[in-house]
Order: structure tokens, then sequence, then C-alpha cells
């Protein structure tokens, strides 16, 4: 395996994250005028530890071992909110010889949707090889803008009329489920994707899932949700075929119970291990 494709195996983790994760956020109803406000009001501002573990590994990998971990924390402040993503990737070959990459994100969102700062650093081995950061914003919602990139090197990227930010996508696919809606496709940027690109994703809303009820003993996860699949796909790619996919167990209030990453070359189980709700700021 290819350095190179390591480290995008790990951008692919936050990519995923932040649907699962980044884009779990509230928005309160003065900022929202396209009907999410009953939806915004769930979310549950958290920090959260998943552990991961391969379910596949592809005959044609040259892969004897892969695990890691995904540290996430979503806060709110009075004016937007702030998503740090941390995951990190462990990969063993065949011939034993073995290389951790890392992945530090961090990205604040403003609460009208209109503006995303973005820095995301990627490590192996414990030596930095990538810095991407950057602002993104959008002329109004639904309509076009721009990636003002700063690292590694200042550029001007225009996105899309229509292009969403996490938080409002995952938004919109709650109240496509809630409607009954089986699939919402849609233009987002996260900051992930190398060269400030953006992303087509798809997202299947294939079953509810009930809640645990008094199981359950933590409150934050005693709520109902879906079973997601969840595709990326790159605007430059010619075949159509998508960049990952993942599937995910996602609470009402933006919890992710359990991931399943599919790279191609292997798949990956995420459980969540360990959850704490964080305080909402007084505005």
């Amino acid at each position: 395996m290819q350095r190179d494709c390591l480290k995008g195996y790990a951008a692919a983790g936050l990519g995923a994250l932040c649907l699962g994760a980044a884009g779990l956020l509230p928005v309160p109803g003065a900022a929202m005028a396209d009907g999410l406000e009953t939806f915004a009001a769930r979310q549950a501002p958290h920090k959260a530890i998943y552990t991961l573990a391969a379910e596949r590994l592809g005959a044609t990998a040259n892969l004897a071992h892969v695990d890691g971990a995904i540290y996430y924390e979503v806060r709110e402040t009075c004016d937007a909110w702030r998503i740090r993503q941390r995951f990190r990737l462990r990969v063993v070959r065949n011939e034993r010889e073995s290389e951790e990459t890392e992945t530090d994100s961090v990205l604040v969102e403003a609460r009208n949707g209109r503006r995303l700062s973005f820095s995301v650093v990627t490590s192996t081995d414990g030596t930095v090889t990538e810095r991407l950061s950057g602002v993104a914003t959008l002329n109004r919602i639904g309509g076009p803008g721009v990636v003002e990139l700063k690292e590694p090197n200042p550029d001007r990227i225009p996105l899309p009329a229509g292009t969403l930010f996490p938080t409002r996508h995952f938004l919109t696919v709650v109240r496509a489920a809630e409607l009954g809606r089986r699939s919402v496709w849609s233009t987002v940027f996260d900051g992930s994707e190398e060269g400030g690109r953006h992303s087509g994703i798809n997202v299947v809303i294939l079953d509810r899932k009930p809640s645990p009820g008094k199981a359950e003993p933590l409150s934050i996860l005693r709520r109902p949700g879906w079973s997601m699949r969840v595709t990326y796909f790159s605007p430059e790619a010619e075949d159509g075929r998508p960049t990952y996919s993942f599937r995910a167990h996602m609470t009402d209030n933006g919890v992710a119970r359990k991931m399943l990453l599919d790279f191609g070359a292997f798949t990956l189980t995420g459980n969540l291990r360990a959850i704490e709700p964080l305080k909402r700021p007084e505005c």
C-alpha cells in the first residue's frame, strides 16, 4: 500500500465522521429559515471515543492487520460550532512492515450555515506530512460559494450552488428520514478532501431503529434513530465510482452508535467505547 493511499484512508475516515458525527450539531431556530429547527433542537453536543477493528482485509491488499481509533468532540458556542476529530489508523503489511497515520481535524461552522473554517493536520509515524487549512463561505444558503485555501498553498476554489456544510447536511438528512424519504443526494464541503475539493454524498436511509429505552443506562443514547448507508463521490471521477462508503446507526440526537467503514481494500468496524455529554452555552 502506498503512503498516499494511507493518507487517503485517514482523510476518508474524517469525512465519514462529518456525517456520522461532525454534522451532529444543534442549530438555534433564529439561525434556521428552512424548517430545520425541530430536528436541530434534538442534537446533543458531546465527546466520544470509537475503536476501529478490521472486519475484512482484501485478498490482494497485502495487509496482515488494520486497526485504529477515533476521538470526536463537538462543542456549541453562541455563534458557531467547533468540531474536533482525531482519526488514527495503524496498518501492518504481510511483510510485517507497519505504518501509523493520524489525521487531526478542527472545523468551525457558523450558525447561519454560510461559513466554515477548517484545519487538518496529517502525520505519519509521528511526523507531520500534510497541512490543509482555509475558510469556505457561501453567498447564501443554496447559492454558490468559494474556498479560500491557506495551506498547503494559497488558492481560491469555487463551490457550486447548493453546497452544504456538515451541520446543515446532517440536519437535512434527519428531516428527510423523519419524512420517510429513502435517499438524499447532496453536494457537501467539509474540509477533509485534498486540495479543498467538495464531494457528492448520497445517503440511503435503510431502516428505523427504536429507542432501547431504560435498558440503556445513558440518557444521551436512549434515543431512536436510523441505519444509514453513506457514499462519497468525487466530482472529478470520470468512472462514477465512489471514493468510499460507510454504514452507521445514527440516533436522532446526533450520536453514531456504530459504524462500518468501507475503503475497498479493507473494511473497519467502529464501536462506541465512551461518550460524555457536553453543556450548551447560555446565550
